[in-house]
C-alpha cells in the first residue's frame, strides 16, 4: 500500500502547483454551491426525470431515526477506521466513515444530510484533532457530504447494484468526488500544512483512501439495500415521508411510496407539518447539544489559558536561571565564548525538561551554544531564525514572547512551538546574545488535549443517551394520542367499542375516560337522533300538502311582484337617461370654458401675426423700392459702414427700442451736439431703433460722416423688417403649441375598440390641460409642478382628464384666479396619486361631508349645478381608485388614486 501512495505522490507532484492551487480553489467555490443546493432542499430530481424541484419533508420520529442512525454510525465507523492501520505512523482507515455518510445518504435522503457535518466534526474532536483546526476545516464539514449528495441525486431514489444503470451512474460520481474532494481538503488544510505538503501528501493520501471506501461501497449496498427496505426504513418507500415539487412549469409533484404524478388531492389529507413526537424530542435534543457544547467549551478554554500562563512562568524562571549562570560564568572565565564546554554543561544542568529547546544566538542570529543533544543545524532552528528576522525590531526589548509552526512532510506533521526570547548584554565584551527557551505546544497542552478528546467522548455519549431518552419520552407521550387518532377515525365509521387503552401519565389516562364517556354519550345521542328521523319521516307525509297549498298562494304573489318590478324598471330607467343628461350638461360646461381659453390663447398670436404682416406690408410697399437705388449710390467706405449698422440691427433681435434711460439720452444727445453732428435727434432714434448703446469709435466715425441719417433710415427699415418676423414667428410656435395641446387632449387611441382604458401618463395629460388654461393661469396665477413618477395608469383617458378639469377649475375658482396651485403626481404602493391643492380659503368644515353629493354646489347661481365632483367620483372609483381631500383655512388639496399599471398587464 505504502508503493501506491508514493506512486499517487509522484503523479500528483508533476502537476505543476499553481494548477493544483487554482483547482482546489475551484472544487472549494463548486462545493460551495452544492452545498447551498444540498442544503436548502433542493433537487434535481423529480421522480425519475431530470427537473428543479423542492423536497417536502414530513418531519416526523421516523425522521429522526434517520438522523440518530447517521450520527452513531458515522461516529462509529470513524472511531473504528482510525483503529484501522494502512501505512504504520502514516495513514489509517479514516475514510471508513465516508461509507457510513454514502450509504446513510441513499437510504435515509435529507435527514441524513443535516447529521453529517456535526458527526464529522464530534468524530475529529474524539481522534485528537485540535479544536483551531476544526473552526478552519469548518466550511469543509459541509461541503464534503455536499458532494455525496450527487450521488443522492442519480441513484438515491433505487440504490441496487443489480442494475446497469445504477452502476453507470456511481462511476460518473466517483469520477466527480475524486475530482473534487481530495484537493478541497488541500485547499482547507493549505493554511495549516501549506499548499506542497497539502495537495502533493494530503490530496494523494485522500485519492487512496476514499479509493478504497468506493470498492467496498457497491458490495455493502448490495448486502445491506434489502434489509434497509424490509424493516422499512428505506426513505423512498415509506408513504408520504417526502414529496419534490417542481419549480417550474408545467408544475409536477413525485410523492414517495406513489405513483408518479399524483395529484394534490390524494395525499391532501395526509398529515403536515411537524409531528407531536418530533415537536417533544427536536427541544430536548438541541438543548442538551447546547448546554454540553458550552460546557466543553468554556473547560476547554479554560484549560488552555491556565497551561499558558503556567509556561510563560516556566519560560521566565528557565531564562532568569541561564542568566544568573552565565553571569558567573562570565566572571570567573572573563567571557562567555571562552569555553564552549562548560557554556554548554551549563545549557545542560539548567534543562527543566526534556521537552524543552534552549538556544543562545549572536546578534547576527548564529548559533553559540544550545543543549548537547540537540544538533547544529535543524528544521526547528532554521525556523525560529525566520521567525526572529520577522520580528527584529522586538528584539531590542529584555524579553519578548513569539510563536510559530514547524511542519514536515514525512511523517506529515505540524508541531507548534511558544519561545521566549531575552536579552542578554556582556558589559566586558560590548554587546548582546539572545537567549532562546522553546517548549512545544504538546508539552503543556497534551493534557488539554486528552482532555479534549475525553471529552468529546462524554460528549457523544450525552447526545447518544439524551436521543435515545427523547425517543422513549416521545414513544410514552405520544402512543396513546396516536391511539386517540385512530379511535376518533373508528368512531367516525360508526365502531363505537374502539379500545383506546390506558396510559402511565395521569393526564393521558384523564383523557382516555373522558375519551370513552365522549363516545357513550355519543352512541345514545345517535340513537335518539335515529328515533328523530324516523319520526321526521312519519311528519313529512303530512307537510306535504301543506306545501302545495303554499305554492300555490306563493305563485300568485309572484306574478304580482313581476308586475311591480317591471313598473320600478321603467321608473329607473327614466333617472338613468336625466342623470345621463345632466352628466352631459356639466362635461359641455366644461368643455365650454376650454373653448374660451383656446380662443384667448389663439386669438393673441394670430393678432400679434396680422398686426406683423400688416407693418411689413407698409414698408415693402413704401420704403424697400427705394433701397436698390440707395444702395447703388453707395461707395464701397459707405457700403461697408451699412453693412456693420445692419449686422447690429440683425444681432438687436426682437428687444424693441428705448432701452436707455432719460439721463442716458441726454448724455448721447450732448455728446452728438458737442461733435456738431447734424439732426441730432434723427440720429439718435436711429440708433436706438437698431440696438446700439454702446457707442464706441467705430460708431463715431460713421455717424460724423455725411449723409449718415439716410444711411441709418434705411438700416432701421430692414432692421424692422428681420423684427416682425421675429415676432411672427414666436405668434407661429405660440399658436402651434396650443393647437398640440388641443390635439393631445382630443386624441383617442385608435387601437382600442372594445374597452376605452388604455396606459396613460398622468404627467403629460396635466401639462396637455394647463397648457389649454394659460389664458386664465399666466397673469395672477403660479403652478407649482412636482411630477415624481413615470408610472402609467389603465384608465380611461377622456373621462380622467375630465376629473383634472373640474379640480383644476374648482381650484381657480377657489383662489379667485389669483394665488398659487401646486399639482403633484407619485408613486404610492399599487396606486399613482395625483395632488391638486389650491391656496384658497378652503371648505367650511360644516360642508366638507356634502362635497361630493349630486347637486350641491356653494357656486353663485348660473356658475354650475353642483354635479362636478360627484361626477369625478364616480369616474375615478369606476376605474378603481379613489378620491378625498384635505381642507383648512390656507387651502384644499384633491388627492386621486389611480391604480398604475402592473408588470405584464395589458389594456
Amino acid at each position: 500500500m505504502a508503493e501506491i501512495i508514493v506512486w499517487l505522490e509522484f503523479v500528483i507532484s508533476k502537476i505543476p502547483l499553481p494548477i493544483l492551487e487554482v483547482w482546489g480553489r475551484f472544487s472549494f467555490l463548486f462545493g460551495s454551491l452544492i452545498a447551498v443546493f444540498a442544503y436548502t432542499g433542493f433537487t434535481f430530481r423529480n421522480g425519475k426525470q431530470f427537473r428543479i424541484s423542492r423536497e417536502v419533508w414530513t418531519w416526523n420520529l421516523k425522521s429522526f431515526y434517520f438522523f440518530l442512525i447517521t450520527f452513531i454510525s458515522i461516529f462509529a465507523t470513524g472511531y473504528l477506521g482510525s483503529s484501522i492501520v494502512l501505512i504504520p505512523g502514516a495513514q489509517t482507515l479514516e475514510s471508513l466513515k465516508d461509507l457510513s455518510v454514502f450509504l446513510c445518504l441513499n437510504f435515509f435522503g435529507y435527514p441524513a444530510l443535516l447529521a453529517v457535518p456535526f458527526a464529522y466534526g464530534l468524530s475529529d474532536l474524539i481522534e485528537g484533532v485540535p479544536p483551531d483546526f476544526l473552526w478552519d476545516w469548518l466550511p469543509g464539514y459541509f461541503i464534503n457530504p455536499s458532494l455525496f449528495w450527487i450521488s443522492y441525486q442519480m441513484i438515491g431514489k433505487s440504490p441496487s447494484f443489480s442494475k446497469v444503470r445504477v452502476w453507470v451512474y456511481y462511476f460518473i460520481f466517483v469520477f466527480l468526488f475524486l475530482l473534487l474532494e481530495p484537493f478541497l481538503w488541500g485547499f482547507l488544510c493549505s493554511k495549516q500544512f501549506g499548499s506542497e505538503i497539502s495537495y502533493h501528501t494530503i490530496s494523494s493520501a485522500l485519492i487512496f483512501t476514499t479509493g478504497i471506501t468506493w470498492i467496498l461501497a457497491p458490495l455493502t449496498t448490495f448486502l445491506l439495500f434489502p434489509i434497509v427496505k424490509k424493516i422499512g426504513y428505506f426513505w423512498a418507500e415509506i408513504p408520504y415521508q417526502v414529496k419534490e415539487v417542481s419549480i417550474t412549469e408545467p408544475r409536477m409533484v413525485w410523492v414517495s411510496a406513489s405513483k408518479f404524478g399524483t395529484s394534490d388531492e390524494q395525499y391532501a389529507e395526509e398529515r403536515t407539518g411537524i409531528s407531536l413526537q418530533l415537536f417533544i424530542v427536536a427541544p430536548f435534543v438541541c438543548l442538551v447539544l447546547i448546554l454540553v457544547g458550552i460546557t466543553s467549551y468554556v473547560t476547554l478554554k479554560n484549560a488552555e489559558e491556565s497551561a499558558y500562563h503556567m509556561v510563560e512562568i516556566l519560560h521566565k524562571q528557565w531564562s532568569k536561571n541561564i542568566q544568573l549562570q552565565l553571569s558567573e560564568l562570565e566572571s570567573i572565565t572573563g567571557s562567555i565564548n571562552a569555553s564552549p564546554i562548560l557554556l554548554q554543561q551549563l545549557l545542560d544542568v539548567s534543562m527543566v525538561n526534556t521537552q524543552g529547546k534552549v538556544y543562545l544566538l549572536d546578534s547576527h542570529l548564529t548559533l553559540i551554544s544550545s543543549l548537547s543533544n540537540e544538533p547544529k543545524s535543524s528544521r526547528l532552528l532554521e525556523t525560529l531564525r525566520v521567525e526572529l528576522k520577522k520580528q527584529a525590531s522586538d528584539l531590542h526589548y529584555p524579553e519578548t514572547h513569539l510563536s510559530f509552526s514547524v511542519v514536515t512532510k514525512k511523517p506529515l506533521s505540524r508541531e507548534n512551538w511558544n519561545a521566549n526570547v531575552s536579552r542578554f548584554e556582556i558589559p566586558k565584551e560590548k554587546k548582546s546574545i539572545y537567549l532562546v527557551t522553546l517548549f512545544p505546544y504538546s508539552f503543556y497542552l497534551s493534557g488539554v488535549y486528552t482532555g479534549n478528546s475525553e471529552s468529546a467522548m462524554v460528549f457523544a455519549w450525552a447526545i447518544l443517551l439524551s436521543l435515545i431518552l427523547a425517543v422513549v419520552l416521545a414513544e410514552l407521550v405520544t402512543r396513546p394520542i396516536l391511539r386517540f387518532s385512530s379511535a376518533s377515525k373508528s368512531l367516525a365509521k360508526g365502531d363505537w367499542d374502539f379500545p383506546v387503552g390506558e396510559s402511565m401519565i395521569a393526564e393521558l389516562r384523564g383523557l382516555s375516560d373522558a375519551f370513552r364517556f365522549m363516545s357513550r354519550e355519543l352512541k345514545s345521542s345517535f340513537e335518539r337522533v335515529s328515533a328523530s328521523q324516523r319520526m321526521v319521516m312519519e311528519t313529512n307525509t303530512n307537510l306535504e300538502k301543506i306545501v302545495n297549498d303554499r305554492t300555490v298562494a306563493l305563485m300568485e304573489s309572484n306574478k304580482n311582484l313581476l308586475e311591480t318590478i317591471a313598473t320600478k324598471e321603467r321608473i329607473l330607467l327614466d333617472l338613468h337617461n336625466a342623470q345621463n343628461q345632466l352628466l352631459l350638461s356639466e362635461k359641455l360646461a366644461a368643455l365650454g370654458q376650454f373653448a374660451a381659453g383656446i380662443t384667448h390663447e389663439l386669438n393673441t398670436p394670430l393678432g400679434a401675426i396680422s398686426s406683423s404682416v400688416r407693418a411689413m406690408s407698409e414698408i415693402l410697399k413704401k420704403d424697400i423700392l427705394l433701397l436698390p437705388q440707395f444702395l447703388e449710390k453707395l461707395n464701397h467706405e459707405e457700403l461697408e459702414d451699412f453693412q456693420t449698422l445692419l449686422m447690429l440691427s440683425v444681432n438687436f433681435g426682437d428687444r424693441s427700442s428705448g432701452l436707455m434711460s432719460r439721463a442716458e439720452k441726454k448724455e448721447r444727445m450732448a455728446q452728438l451736439k458737442e461733435k456738431n453732428i447734424p439732426n441730432p435727434e434723427d440720429i439718435l432714434d436711429h440708433l436706438t431703433s437698431i440696438g446700439v448703446t454702446n457707442w464706441d469709435s467705430q460708431i463715431f466715425s460713421i455717424i460724423e460722416k455725411p449723409g449718415a441719417n439716410l444711411l441709418l433710415q434705411n438700416v432701421v427699415t430692414l432692421g424692422s423688417l428681420y423684427r416682425l418676423v421675429y415676432v411672427v414667428q414666436s405668434a407661429t410656435e405660440k399658436a402651434s403649441h396650443v393647437v398640440n395641446a388641443l390635439k393631445h387632449y382630443l386624441y383617442t387611441d385608435q387601437s382600442v375598440v372594445d374597452s376605452n382604458s388604455q396606459h396613460v401618463n398622468i404627467p403629460s395629460e396635466l401639462d396637455s390641460i394647463l397648457t389649454l388654461y394659460q389664458a386664465k393661469i399666466k397673469k395672477d396665477v403660479e403652478i407649482i409642478k412636482n411630477y415624481f413618477t413615470s408610472d402609467s395608469c389603465l384608465a380611461d383617458r377622456d373621462k380622467l382628464n375630465q376629473v383634472w378639469i373640474n379640480l383644476i377649475n374648482n381650484a381657480l375658482q377657489a383662489m379667485d384666479y389669483k394665488g398659487k396651485i401646486r399639482i403633484s403626481v407619485t408613486t404610492e404602493s399599487d396606486f399613482i396619486l395625483t395632488s391638486i391643492k389650491d391656496n384658497g380659503k378652503g371648505i367650511d368644515p360644516e360642508i366638507q361631508d356634502k362635497v361630493f353629493l349630486p347637486f350641491f354646489t356653494t357656486k353663485k347661481h348660473g356658475e354650475g349645478i353642483g354635479l362636478g365632483l360627484d361626477i369625478c367620483k364616480q369616474i375615478v372609483e369606476k376605474m378603481n381608485g379613489k378620491i378625498d381631500f384635505i381642507s383648512d383655512p390656507t387651502g384644499t388639496e384633491f388627492r386621486v388614486y389611480i391604480p398604475k399599471v402592473m408588470e405584464g398587464e395589458r389594456v
